[in-house]
């Protein structure tokens, strides 16, 4: 409702008052801004399209989901572990990400954080991204968001991708001893390898298109080797990965053999090179859904209502 339009404010307020007196309740005044619109408005200065809902917890059970669904720590998972919230807005990204926002009337700031991935299995080994606070000023809390919490997101989602394919290459090397992968191979592997196979192209071409992370004369060799065999499709190149439903027994043997040396490059890279190293990465990681973890290691991320 625009308030420049006092002719219709007055008759909604007038209206307002009518239907708390019918449901016997009390309307009660304040400053502080409807949440749904700040998230919007941040919205519009995050990368990528965002979508907004406003969940209203009327019951503190309610308020509880929010908590169990949240991938963080920090500021908004002590506010709402101690402190009555009455409303969230949840933000959700068209890649797939979800963050939310609670406003902490004490302090006057809005307290952002991640939801955990629903996609992907969570690995407890790694730290979820700290949740922040933001004034109530929607351009900088956009770009603090993006710079600090949603960078931060990226990176440990990208850290657990990691880990659950050296999990799997793991788990196929002490399942499958050589001489007892079938043709085709067994489905576990198969799909295991199918994972691998839809990440490892954009890994590859990320470190070896990032000149600023100084690789030695072996490792240079290896991304050549590996960019051959699993890199991504050109113009007069198959698809290295897999044809159809029954993928290359040597390719498959290579990954089993020498998959652990990319996950590590990555995993150093990331860890070790410049920002942007890692950004690449990061980014290079997103072209494909969130891996899942192999099938000796299902976990399930919390629920939500």
């Amino acid at each position: 409702m625009p308030l420049i339009d006092a002719d219709r404010a007055r008759r909604s307020l007038a209206a307002l008052g009518e239907t708390s007196r019918a449901c016997q309740s009390t309307v009660t005044t304040t400053d502080q801004r409807y949440i749904g619109d700040f998230a919007r408005e941040v919205s519009e200065h995050l990368p990528g399209q965002w979508n907004v809902r406003v969940e209203n917890y009327a019951l503190p059970v309610w308020q509880g989901d929010l908590t169990a669904g949240l991938w963080a720590t920090g500021p908004i998972l002590r506010h709402l572990q101690h402190s009555r919230v009455p409303s969230a807005a949840i933000l959700q990204s068209d890649g797939g990400a979800e963050l939310a926002i609670v406003y902490n009337p004490f302090s006057r700031v809005y307290h952002v954080g991640m939801l955990a991935p629903k996609d992907m299995y969570l690995d407890e080994t790694v730290t979820p991204p700290p949740s922040i606070s933001v004034h109530p000023a929607a351009v900088p809390a956009a770009r603090k968001i993006t710079s600090s919490l949603l960078a931060d997101y990226h990176r440990v989602v990208f850290e657990m991708q990691l880990n659950h394919l050296g999990d799997e290459l793991a788990w196929a090397q002490e399942e499958f001893e050589p001489g007892t992968v079938q043709d085709p191979p067994q489905q576990d592997l198969g799909k295991a390898f199918d994972r691998f196979t839809a990440i490892a192209p954009h890994i590859i071409a990320s470190l070896r298109a990032n000149d600023a992370h100084a690789f030695d004369t072996y490792e240079k060799a290896f991304l050549e080797r590996m960019d051959a065999a699993f890199g991504l499709p050109g113009p007069g190149r198959e698809d290295a990965g897999t044809a159809g439903e029954n993928p290359s027994l040597d390719l498959l043997a290579l990954w089993m053999a020498e998959g652990e040396g990319l996950v590590g490059l990555a995993r150093a890279a990331a860890r070790t090179g410049p920002a942007q190293t890692a950004l690449g990465l990061v980014r290079a990681a997103e072209a494909p859904r969130a891996l899942p973890s192999p099938p000796t290691q299902a976990g399930t991320a919390p629920s939500r209502r």
